[in-house]
């Protein structure tokens, strides 16, 4: 790094971030001669000022060795703290709009029915989508778990809710016979995915191929559990009478999810086994 270079980029800095040379000094701890020195290009300023310097001149240590702008850091770095005051805006807006809806609810409730009834629904609501819209960034960079731990809060409050509505409305035969096994199947194969996709340290190709393959198995648990009482289960899912009423557009969804997850199953565990084989 030339010494003249150095030292117009130092005082052009100390310029603009509106300093004399004494009261950089100052803040320095160092005489005012010494930072003279260093702006004539006589001397150095010593490695153990260097990160002070660089903080009182709003300047990267990249740039206080190089004697230059460093324009590409400045803008990730404005892109990052443009980025990050969006996400906290967004994160404002859902939880001004919970306030908005939790506060009127829980008022009106006590005002009507002179005891907290509905208001929970509501509550329990909110959090679930909380959990969905707001924990993601609360949690954003705070441990490498974090879809993870998302994903859990956000299964918890789920069924959480199915029982509050069950509470609120006396209606708990349909919350075992049918809310629970229908959320519990979902969310199972939810994680499944994700799992697949965040945790399995294999090409992409294959984790669509399972992914495919669990889907598959979700749309045939559903023509299962779904199947109109005039007809029998085997109808929908014998696959080699198509003779069936209504049963046409399940199945062929259904085969060609299988399809997919066969194909695309089979070509990632092949370029699995060829990457394998070349590191050997």
């Amino acid at each position: 790094m030339d010494k003249k270079d150095f030292a117009r980029f130092l005082s052009q800095k100390r310029q603009d971030a509106g300093l004399t040379q004494k009261q950089m000094a100052d803040q320095l701890y160092v005489d005012h001669s010494t930072v003279s020195k260093w702006e004539r290009g006589l001397s150095y300023p010593d490695i153990t000022l260097i990160s002070k310097i660089c903080e009182i001149l709003s300047i990267s240590e990249h740039e206080f060795l190089t004697a230059c702008e460093d324009y590409q850091a400045r803008k990730e770095k404005l892109q990052a703290r443009r980025y990050r005051g969006i996400l906290i805006t967004i994160q404002m807006i859902f939880a001004i709009g919970y306030a908005c809806a939790v506060i009127p609810c829980f008022i009106c409730n006590l005002a009507i029915n002179h005891t907290l009834s509905w208001f929970w629904i509501v509550f329990s609501s909110l959090l679930f989508a909380a959990c969905i819209t707001n924990l993601p960034f609360i949690l954003s960079g705070r441990t490498k778990h974090n879809l993870l731990f998302t994903s859990l809060c956000a299964a918890a409050a789920l069924f959480l809710m199915l029982t509050v509505i069950a509470w609120q409305t006396d209606g708990f035969n349909w919350l075992f016979d049918t809310a629970y096994p229908i959320a519990g199947i979902l969310v199972a194969a939810y994680f499944a995915i994700m799992l697949i996709c965040r945790y399995l340290h294999v090409n992409i190709i294959l984790k669509l191929g399972l992914s495919f393959l669990i889907t598959a198995g979700i749309a045939l648990i559903g023509m299962v559990l779904g199947n109109s009482p005039e007809h029998p289960i085997e109808a929908y899912v014998n696959f080699l009478s198509w003779n069936a009423p209504n049963d046409y557009a399940n199945k062929i969804v259904f085969l060609s999810i299988v399809a997919l997850g066969v194909v695309f199953s089979i070509v990632g565990l092949m370029l699995l086994i060829r990457k394998k084989i070349q590191k050997a």
